[in-house]
């Protein structure tokens, strides 16, 4: 049941009916425990014996959160606090990590003449949403160890929290004393929240089935090595810039889509995405990309083995870790690693050589930086989307290679259309970061859902799955 399906829609409409009935009761548990059934049913959807995975780690978290709150010393809060980190960490790294260790143990193997596997392929099957969901439940003891906030009395509530099928699968990744607080609230089904969500859902599935989906059939037919081989410089940008767009369209759109199932619902999730390519540095390209990851790890990862806290060299080291952890979160292979090292490499740099903060640069300064952040980031992509380090390798050559073919690049011309939306809403948001344009208002948002509806019904691209479904 994924989002852009009649099914998803069928589940979204009824359980909206459902909250409209529930507005005129004073029964708000009711209409909670039926969201709790229908985020169970939608996670079942999938591959329904992950359900036990996911009851037993949010069991779990549950227990240690209240014997967190009930521990009457330090040691045994962090006993218990350890166990919710080992369980959550040892089922991720089960179920996603497995292959790439026994992958990178039996090449390491061979290459010392001491082969140990005969065979890779383990084939464990990742539970979907599993990257999102262990470290929602995670962040849930870690700030009742730390006092954040109380520990939840009833499963069910907890289980709702984790579970809510509008951030459980792809995010955003959404902190208990984000949600929790919002079930006990008052909700009606106010005209300017239905609109907001509706309005959201549309630009995320024009995101998704116009940008991102399109985009995604010129980046699979020319992301090929015989292609690589021969594309001139121009047409290997190109295609980095298509899959750049490609993957924000993708994931943004997936987020306008939970972030406007939400409102429906009744219930606000965290923005998880501020125009990422308008960054002016590496550090502000983090606060504007995946904000729920970049300050998940922030909070509990970096702050946790000292942030800056501590001396030059080992602040320098903390930047380069959290990063290379993030590369490693995304993906089970080392072209995410390398991602992440190239972007901890990068945030280091930049420390160093003071542009973290361009506000006091000259104009041809942040201008120069900007080009170098957006450049670097686009080879990041590289990295990301490559089959393997090789072929990124290759592909970031024919950036530099000077070539240039007439006809290799116009077959990629075409595609260009399919990046202006994301480029025209950059462009809005350099304007109104500097107040020279509004936020769209009722009227205009009228306007461009209905634009966007004739583009959903008339342009989509083909189907394809959400690329954060694989993480």
């Amino acid at each position: 049941m994924s989002f852009i399906s009649i099914s998803y829609l069928v589940l979204l409409f009824f359980v909206f009916l459902t909250r409209l009935i529930f507005n005129t009761t004073a029964n708000k548990n009711g209409y909670l425990l039926f969201l709790l059934l229908a985020s169970l049913i939608f996670y079942v959807s999938y591959i329904p014996r992950f359900i036990f995975l996911l009851l037993g780690i949010t069991l779990i978290d549950f227990v240690v959160g209240r014997k967190i709150d009930e521990a009457g010393n330090l040691n045994a809060k962090r006993f218990y606090l350890a166990i919710s980190i080992v369980s959550n960490l040892g089922i991720l790294a089960f179920y996603k990590y497995s292959q790439f260790f026994v992958d990178t143990v039996k090449v390491l193997s061979y290459i010392f003449d001491h082969p140990i596997f005969q065979t890779t392929q383990l084939n464990i099957a990742l539970p979907l949403g599993i990257s999102f969901f262990t470290f929602q439940s995670m962040s849930y003891t870690i700030d009742v160890y730390r006092g954040v906030i109380r520990p939840e009395k009833r499963y069910w509530r907890f289980l709702l929290f984790v579970s809510f099928f509008t951030h459980l699968v792809s995010g955003p990744i959404v902190r208990a004393r984000e949600l929790v607080y919002q079930f006990d609230r008052k909700r009606k089904a106010w005209p300017a929240v239905v609109t907001e969500g509706l309005y959201l859902i549309v630009r995320g599935f024009f995101l998704k089935c116009v940008v991102a989906d399109n985009l995604a059939e010129y980046v699979n037919n020319y992301w090929r090595d015989d292609f690589i081989a021969v594309c001139p410089s121009l047409g290997a940008w190109m295609l980095a810039f298509f899959f750049g767009c490609q993957i924000f369209a993708d994931f943004e759109g997936y987020t306008s889509i939970a972030r406007g199932s939400a409102y429906l619902l009744g219930f606000r999730l965290p923005l998880n995405f501020n125009f990422p390519y308008l960054a002016t540095s590496f550090r502000d390209f983090w606060t504007r990309w995946h904000i729920t990851l970049s300050t998940w790890i922030r909070d509990y990862f970096y702050v946790s083995i000292g942030g800056n806290r501590v001396p030059e060299w080992r602040f320098y080291f903390n930047l380069f870790l959290v990063m290379t952890i993030a590369g490693l979160w995304h993906g089970a292979a080392w072209t995410f690693v390398i991602w992440g090292v190239l972007h901890g490499t990068a945030l280091v740099l930049e420390r160093v050589l003071g542009f973290q903060k361009t506000t006091d640069k000259p104009f041809l300064v942040k201008v120069f930086w900007f080009g170098v952040v957006q450049g670097v980031v686009l080879l990041g992509w590289i990295y990301f989307r490559a089959d393997s380090a090789e072929q990124a390798v290759d592909l970031i050559q024919a950036c530099f290679n000077g070539k240039w073919d007439r006809d290799i690049v116009m077959k990629l011309v075409p595609g260009l259309a399919f990046t202006a939306p994301i480029v025209l809403m950059h462009l809005r948001g350099f304007l109104m970061e500097r107040q020279w344009f509004r936020k769209p208002e009722w009227l205009e948002k009228v306007f461009w859902s209905a634009l966007m509806l004739y583009a959903i019904l008339s342009i989509s691209g083909k189907n394809s799955a959400f690329i954060y479904f694989h993480f």
